[in-house]
């Protein structure tokens, strides 16, 4: 007779009690995690909300760093940063970079305005100045534009030329000047200033101190004969010349610093 094998009811490998002794640990683990977690994130919340109670609202997104690049020639960094002063209250966010352009290109010497956002709480200005070709009287400076501007006190000109007649013409003297600073090339020979008056037309006077007189028209001519004369017949007496009368068809009168011609 066959004896029947008996099974014990609730009985279970011993490797499938070690697994879920295992999986309960980690369980453990994980929930101990978590509240450390949470525990941590109220924690640091709290903390956080503090801080911001005791931060104005103002100064949570205020611009404190601003930094203004370019050449201060006609303009200071200082009078910049005073114009953008009532814009950076606004914020970094907030802040109106169209309106900071604007505000400083109001300032006739400026020309162009670049300005960016520099996280977290500062702006960058890049700005660019009209250049100055000439003296314009003895309070304004002609630019590249042809613009007359008023002249800052503190903007050194001595290397500059001076121009000067009626200011409805002044942009045919600005040509007529870039025309002779073109030929005009060596050190003793260049523009210092250039007038025009009706009666008298143009006169020209050199860094060497010599005077031209050139008359109404056919301007680059007279002052090409009159550079040809100082490189050949005068070239040995220039050191004596006080001006030179070009207005002869084919001449020129010679006027020596003795006061004879």
């Amino acid at each position: 007779m066959k004896k029947k094998s008996r099974s014990l009811r609730g009985a279970r490998p011993l490797g499938a009690r070690e697994s879920a002794a295992g999986i309960s640990r980690r369980s453990g683990l994980m929930l101990v995690f978590v509240v450390s977690l949470a525990c941590g994130l109220l924690t640091g919340g709290h903390w956080l909300w503090q801080r911001l109670q005791a931060v104005p609202l103002g100064k949570m997104d205020a611009l404190e760093q601003v930094e203004v690049r370019g050449v201060f020639n006609a303009v200071r960094e200082a009078q910049l940063k005073e114009i953008l002063l009532p814009y950076l209250q606004a914020g970094f966010f907030s802040a109106d970079i169209r309106a900071m352009q604007s505000a400083l290109l109001a300032n006739p010497w400026v020309t162009s305005v670049s300005i960016r956002r520099r996280w977290p709480s500062g702006v960058l200005v890049e700005i660019a100045e009209a250049q100055p070709l000439a003296v314009w009287g003895g309070d304004r400076l002609l630019v590249a534009s042809g613009a007359l501007l008023p002249r800052p006190v503190y903007m050194r000109v001595k290397a500059l030329p001076e121009l000067a007649g009626d200011e409805l013409l002044v942009g045919q003297i600005m040509t007529q000047y870039q025309a002779l600073a073109g030929i005009l090339t060596t050190r003793d020979m260049e523009v210092k200033r250039l007038s025009f008056d009706d009666l008298g037309g143009w006169r020209l006077e050199l860094v060497s101190g010599i005077a031209l007189k050139l008359g109404h028209d056919a301007l680059l001519e007279r002052v090409n004969r009159f550079l040809f004369l100082s490189r050949g017949l005068l070239a040995p007496h220039l050191h004596k010349v006080a001006g030179v009368d070009t207005r002869y068809g084919n001449a020129v009168a010679v006027q020596w610093k003795n006061g004879q011609e």
